[in-house]
Order: structure tokens, then C-alpha cells, then sequence
């Protein structure tokens, strides 16, 4: 019940439903200043969601960057999910813009950093049989010849909670209790640390949102941007499983 109630507060708390609900509202309403109030505050919104300025510094302030420079041997890095799917049209494995999760895990591996990754990602779909991530990315490792024996895979989870719990039960059935290192992007680190407290573990930081080089030009200040949008978008979800999960695991 937990899982499809936050599918749909998630939906209800985007910034496009809010500033949709005010100018249907200002169209609706027969009432002039509250017209005027609606459409006044839908324009303040979709300014505020959509500076691309003001979104890079709530990122720049959110972001985590993780722990120092993993510099030993790791005995597992956790790698979770949320950046591919398997394409049934083209019949391969599909990437999104967090697949620097997978990337960066994939240079560790080569650097000695990390002996094995594991694959942290069921399917978090609410309709339908979804083919889980886990799965997905286990046929693309073995497709570049990442050896099985260094590749695990927790393919039942459906949340970040979830991710967790089942990845280091996982690992303590297979008695590898060495040093875990997980990789996540820098916007998420803040949740997971959440899901990992009273857990020895560290964290590397990847696909970060936020430029640290501020850009003061007159259309980064002023002019829209889809992108920070998107990206606001992003963050209210974050921030949603935060307080969520600040509930659920105090």
C-alpha cells in the first residue's frame, strides 16, 4: 500500500500539476481578482521551477559528494538502480542519464577499487509485468565480458528502501562482510544515507546535477529553462522520499 501511495503523491506534488491546477482554476473562476491572484501566482511558480540559476543552487546546497577518493579495495559496490530498462523493440539493454552510477562502478571494477559490483533494481512498475533492471544489466555486463563471478544481482526491490535492505541481506547470505562502497548520484546520496544509518559504509558520487561554475548571464537568470524543470522536478521528488523515509526508518 506504502509503495502505490507514494506513486501517487508523487504525481500530485509536480511542479507542472501545481501551476495546471491554478490556471485551470483562473480560467474556471468568475471572479476577477481571484483570476488575476491564480494566474499572478502560476507565473511566480513556473519562474521559480524553471530558473535554471536558482535550481543549480538549491542542487549545489542538496547534493551530497559522498566520501573521499575510495583509495582501498572494496569487497562490494552497490550500484543502484534507476538508470536502464530492456528495450524488447531493439532487444538490448537501454541507458538514461544516471547510467554514470553504472559507468563510474565500471571504472572501480577495472581500477582494482571494487572485487564486484552488484546490481541493485527489481521493477518499479504499478501496471503490468515490467522486465526488472537487475536482470537488464546483468545481460549488458555479461555482453562486455564482466566476468559472473564479479557481478551480483538484487533484482526485487522497488524503492531506495528497499535497495538496502535487500542488498546487504543479500550480502550477508553470501558472507561478504568486507568493505562496501555504494554508488549512486550526488542527489540521491542524502536519501540513501537515510535507508544506510547504523551501516559501515561509503559513498561514491556520480552524475551530479549542480555546476559548481555559477553562470550569471543575463538568459541563465532570466529565461526559462525545460530542463530545470525537470530537474526541479527532481529535487521535490527527492526531497518527498527524504521526509518519507526520515518517517518510516526513525
Amino acid at each position: 500500500m506504502f509503495f502505490y501511495l507514494s506513486k501517487i503523491l508523487l504525481f500530485i506534488i509536480k511542479p507542472m500539476v501545481w501551476i495546471f491546477v491554478l490556471l485551470f482554476g483562473a480560467l474556471l473562476t468568475k471572479n476577477e481578482v481571484k483570476r488575476k491572484r491564480r494566474l499572478l501566482i502560476a507565473t511566480i511558480l513556473l519562474f521559480l521551477f524553471s530558473n535554471n540559476f536558482l535550481v543549480n543552487e538549491v542542487f549545489l546546497l542538496y547534493e551530497d559528494s559522498g566520501s573521499p577518493e575510495p583509495d582501498s579495495t572494496y569487497e562490494t559496490g552497490i550500484v543502484l538502480g534507476g538508470f536502464s530498462n530492456r528495450d524488447k523493440s531493439l532487444g538490448r539493454t537501454v541507458f538514461f542519464e544516471a547510467n554514470d552510477r553504472l559507468m563510474q562502478a565500471l571504472k572501480l571494477y577495472h581500477e582494482g577499487r571494487i572485487k564486484r559490483i552488484m546490481i541493485s533494481s527489481g521493477s518499479a512498475a504499478v501496471i503490468g509485468e515490467k522486465i526488472k533492471e537487475g536482470d537488464a544489466v546483468r545481460d549488458y555486463l555479461k555482453s562486455i565480458h564482466i566476468p559472473d563471478s564479479a557481478v551480483i544481482i538484487e533484482n526485487e526491490s522497488r524503492n531506495t528502501l528497499e535497495n538496502i535492505r535487500n542488498s546487504f541481506s543479500k550480502l550477508d547470505s553470501m558472507k561478504l562482510t568486507g568493505k562496501t562502497l555504494i554508488i549512486t548520484s550526488a542527489w540521491h546520496i542524502p536519501r540513501v544515507r537515510l535507508c544506510t544509518k547504523g551501516k559501515k559504509v561509503d559513498f561514491f558520487a556520480t552524475n551530479y546535477i549542480s555546476d559548481k561554475k555559477r553562470d550569471y548571464s543575463p538568459v541563465n537568470l532570466l529565461v526559462p529553462s525545460p530542463k530545470a524543470l525537470l530537474n526541479c522536478e527532481l529535487l521535490i521528488k527527492e526531497w518527498v522520499g527524504y521526509i518519507t523515509y526520515f518517517v518510516k526508518v526513525a
